[in-house]
């Protein structure tokens, strides 16, 4: 865990699980904000290139996506840590009574699967690694 017991006696303590997740949230905000400001600013200074509106924008939606898909899960942990807040708790729980994921938990995680994969993907187009991948493979060879 990246903030043990934080002054309390044990680390399993409800008090450190629940500034565990606010920790988290706030990193996932600080962190995805960054990237998505970034990848944004490039997207938005490109006005007089001649790319296509899906090179030009496709990777911030992607990361967007991506960034908003992420934070559901530290989201859902939050409410459970307050109570619910708009749900009852067992509607969150990420297993169910009988054991195994509950419905949520089985969304979550496949909503943190997508996340990650839009995200990676985003970053990925926005660097042109497929571009430069193509080249390489492409057969683009010069030296002949």
């Amino acid at each position: 865990m990246l903030m043990p017991a934080l002054g309390s006696r044990s680390i399993e303590s409800d008090a450190s699980r629940e500034a565990a997740h606010h920790f988290t949230i706030g990193a996932d905000v600080v962190l995805f904000g960054t990237v998505i400001v970034y990848v944004g600013r490039t997207a938005f200074e490109s006005k007089l290139s001649p790319r296509s509106w899906a090179s030009r924008w496709g990777p911030l939606l992607f990361v967007s996506l991506g960034c908003t898909l992420l934070v559901l899960d530290p989201i859902r942990h939050i409410l459970l840590d307050h109570g619910g807040v708009f749900f009852k708790e067992q509607d969150l729980a990420m297993y169910s009574s009988r054991g195994g994921l509950s419905a949520i938990g089985m969304l979550c995680q496949c909503l943190s699967i997508a996340g990650m994969v839009l995200l990676l993907s985003g970053v990925l187009w926005h660097m042109k690694v497929p571009e430069a991948i193509l080249s390489k493979c492409g057969g683009e060879d010069k030296t002949l």
